[in-house]
């Protein structure tokens, strides 16, 4: 694509603000087009294959570096605000991470840099950042390399273990690169010409304009070049550059890639050697930003020269080459952020370089041209898509994965793949028991799956406890069947239960629904619904997503819904959870007679829902007077609901489910914890669990397995809660260690107990059940 067609494209705002909805962070001014808010995921076309990018988190002021933990979390680095954020579960963490160092930047491009965490324990965080200091009795800028140790939300022992020698205007850019020796690259630049800096990367007694190679603890490696040459500081592995903005690794040769910016043109991607010198500023193929060039010699043979050169310039930031599975047209392909082409406002960039098999450029193809998005970082991600950090006032994280992909949603750190084989196949009836026979003769045609039936009917009393439940609000509620089978479906879908939705999407037809709005559920309340039906949508991804409904959604329901309708609405959503925690854990197939298939390539993997509002403080639903547990009097306003609900008869009772209560309240309380159910976790820690008498620790539970005195058994409880709640299933790992302690009845009922108190959880939350004045509420975690 010529520069020119690319501009033109650009300067097409109404196609940019279609694809993001019509709106825009910012007035178009002085001709600089606005920039399209990334409020949801958009669709672009690329040379080879349609790609989604997905906004995992916006908010952010000037992101700069990113990395990835092992639970699942994204740190950024704000620039100028000099915090770190938290990408939880995607979702931007409200409360910043504290500790961090004073970070100066009030000037140009100073403040807080690169984060990254040590490959071997990611709780050692390092972070690159201009800091001030006295020199000759003035203030001064230079770069420190701060490294601290990451607890709950606070980084502790933070200590600058690296500051480069000399001093700086706050234009030096710094970034992080862990070698495969465990060694750790340190770019430091600010060596600027028009800055009067432009000597201090040919000159070796300061760290500014060098690449440098450091040992974890910020002394120089061993092995550098320059070790032991008085001449040189020891930390430098290679000199002559002016801003290094990415460092990464080619996956087959091994070698050190670095992006470098230039002023005017003359950008470049280098192979970095040790001891090398990259000419700056005697030799390059730059101008001045007033035109003339930086020197009259583009190449000397002393200096190694660029693999990749751009005029004009592109400002290229972030790169990495892609590896991953989802993109295999890609594989091999070099990926580098564009802040802006040419000095031209809002022609920021993803640049896809093309090499053949020697290793040669043999293409390039721009990306993201119609987000105008300043790309300051990318970064394949632990899952195989790529990741963009957005350098704007309202920064953000973007994915990127195929228009077609399945991926996780927002409340998810990784998407839990499904089974295709059953853990628990179904019970061949010549191995039945009186019990399972009478059991399976009592729930026979009730419009149950027969793979659920024959497998369910396992456990005679976990099918009376959840069967009757699940035919009610599939057949008998208040709600229209309409009504009833959008919610099911929706639900089905974001739990990515094959069994539910070929159960139900096969008689969509009996519920005025048609082919085509049975594969528009998937897509959500996004796709061309009605307001109503919308938010009827919206009430199910809120539930699934934040375990609670926001005011708006209830309003917008309680215009065409009673109380007996809202309730049936809610209870639809959360026994539907339920049963797809279960099934899934089991691995219960579809049969083989279903007619429906949950569309796995048709419909990508989206959900987009407000943040989660504060808890309720008064009841949505007010709870009947007279004695009992006020959940108990708030489901009796629905008698017939009530009645078919079932109570927790099968969990609460260690004869039927064959686990000590030790077990079960570990599994609810953590689970409540999960869905912020205050009511749920007030019982379960007092009167109705006795937490404490079985042994718990309240604060350990919601600390979660990190916490100090678990047995690795109790350790993988958590994990079965955390993955259920989370992925909706219980995972491979944690089944087999849950299993050297269970049996099979035991493994059904932990499924069956935390799908059930995930159900009674954001039923609590949805309609506001209240704990008593005395009541012991959630503990108090720092950074949570």
């Amino acid at each position: 694509m010529s520069y020119t067609t690319c501009a033109r494209r650009l300067l097409a705002l109404p196609l940019a603000l279609a694809l993001f909805g019509g709106s825009a962070t910012a007035q178009a001014r002085d001709g600089v087009p606005a920039l399209p808010a990334l409020d949801h995921q958009v669709v672009l076309p690329t040379a080879e294959a349609s790609i989604r990018v997905v906004p995992i988190a916006t908010g952010l002021s000037h992101p700069w570096g990113m990395a990835f933990r092992d639970n699942g979390d994204i740190l950024v680095t704000e620039r100028d605000r000099g915090t770190v954020r938290v990408i939880r579960d995607g979702r931007l963490l409200e409360r910043e991470i504290t500790g961090v160092p004073e970070v100066f930047s009030r000037s140009l491009r100073a403040g807080l840099m690169d984060i990254a965490v040590h490959p071997d324990d990611d709780r050692i965080v390092y972070l690159t950042y201009t800091k001030s200091f006295e020199r000759d009795g003035s203030d001064s800028l230079t770069v420190a390399l701060a490294r601290g140790r990451l607890e709950g939300g606070v980084l502790t022992d933070v200590q600058d273990i690296f500051t480069a020698d000399g001093w700086d205007l706050g234009i030096a850019a710094s970034k992080l690169h862990f070698a495969p020796d465990g060694t750790l690259f340190m770019s430091v630049g600010g060596s600027y010409v028009f800055a009067s800096t432009g000597e201090y990367a040919q000159d070796p007694s300061t760290h500014f304009g060098k690449l440098l190679r450091l040992n974890a603890d910020g002394g120089p490696a061993e092995g550098n070049p320059f070790l032991g040459d008085a001449d040189y500081l020891p930390e430098i592995y290679s000199l002559g550059h002016r801003n290094q903005m990415g460092l990464a690794y080619h996956p087959e040769t091994g070698d050190l890639w670095v992006t470098e910016n230039g002023p005017q043109g003359g950008d470049e991607t280098n192979i970095i050697r040790a001891g090398g010198n990259y000419g700056w500023p005697v030799a390059s193929y730059s101008r001045q930003y007033n035109g003339a060039p930086v020197t009259d010699t583009p190449w000397l043979a002393e200096f190694e020269q660029p693999e990749i050169l751009w005029w004009p310039s592109i400002a290229p930031t972030g790169l990495t080459f892609y590896t991953g599975e989802h993109f295999p047209q890609w594989q091999g392909d070099l990926f580098v952020g564009s802040m802006m082409v040419g000095r031209m406002q809002r022609t920021g960039h993803l640049e896809r370089i093309i090499f053949n098999r020697r290793g040669e450029e043999v293409g390039r193809e721009w990306l993201l041209t119609d987000l105008r998005q300043r790309i300051r970082e990318v970064v394949q991600g632990p899952d195989g898509y790529l990741y963009l950090l957005t350098d704007e006032d309202d920064g953000a994280l973007l994915r990127i994965e195929p228009a077609n992909a399945i991926t996780a949603p927002p409340s998810t750190s990784a998407a839990a793949g499904r089974l295709t084989e059953p853990r628990l196949p179904p019970l061949p009836e010549a191995e039945w028991t009186e019990d399972q026979r009478a059991a399976f003769e009592r729930h026979q045609g009730d419009g149950h799956s027969d793979n659920v039936l024959r497998t369910i009917v396992r456990v005679p009393a976990l099918a009376d406890q959840i069967l009757p439940f699940g035919r009610y609000l599939a057949q008998e509620s208040t709600l229209s069947p309409r009504h009833r089978a959008i919610l099911i479906l929706r639900t089905a879908w974001l739990a990515q239960s094959a069994s539910l939705w070929a159960t139900h999407a096969s008689r969509a037809n009996d519920s005025d629904l048609t082919a085509n709005e049975v594969l528009h559920l998937a897509e959500g309340p996004a796709a061309g619904w009605g307001e109503f039906e919308s938010h009827l949508l919206g009430l199910a991804d809120q539930l699934f997503i934040n375990s609670s409904v926001t005011d708006e959604t209830w309003q917008v329901l309680s215009t065409r819904y009673n109380m007996h309708n809202l309730m049936d609405a809610v209870a639809t959503v959360n026994e539907t959870t339920s049963h797809a925690i279960l099934f899934n854990s089991l691995g219960i197939q579809p049969d083989e007679d279903a007619t429906a298939r949950i569309p796995m390539g048709e419909v990508a993997y989206f959900i987009d829902v407000p943040d989660r509002e504060p808890g309720l403080t008064v009841p949505r639903v007010e709870p009947l007077e007279g004695r009992g547990l006020r959940v108990s009097r708030t489901f009796q306003q629905h008698p017939a609901m009530a009645a078919h609900a079932g109570g927790s008869s099968y969990v609460m009772n260690p004869q039927r489910t064959r686990m000590i209560p030790h077990d079960r309240e570990l599994l609810i309380l953590r689970t409540g914890w999960n869905a912020q159910a205050v009511y749920e976790w007030a019982k379960h820690v007092g009167s109705v669990g006795r937490a404490r008498d079985r042994g718990l620790e309240p604060l350990w539970i919601a600390q979660g397995k990190d916490a100090p005195g678990w047995s690795d058994y109790e350790r993988a409880l958590i994990d079965a809660a955390d993955e259920m709640f989370r992925d909706a299933m219980i995972a491979d790992e944690t089944w087999a260690r849950l299993s050297e302690h269970y049996d099979t009845h035991q493994m059904m009922s932990v499924a069956a107990t935390v799908g059930r108190y995930r159900m009674v959880s954001m039923t609590l939350n949805a309609l506001g059940v209240q704990p008593l004045p005395d009541d012991e509420l959630f503990p108090k975690l720092e950074g949570y």
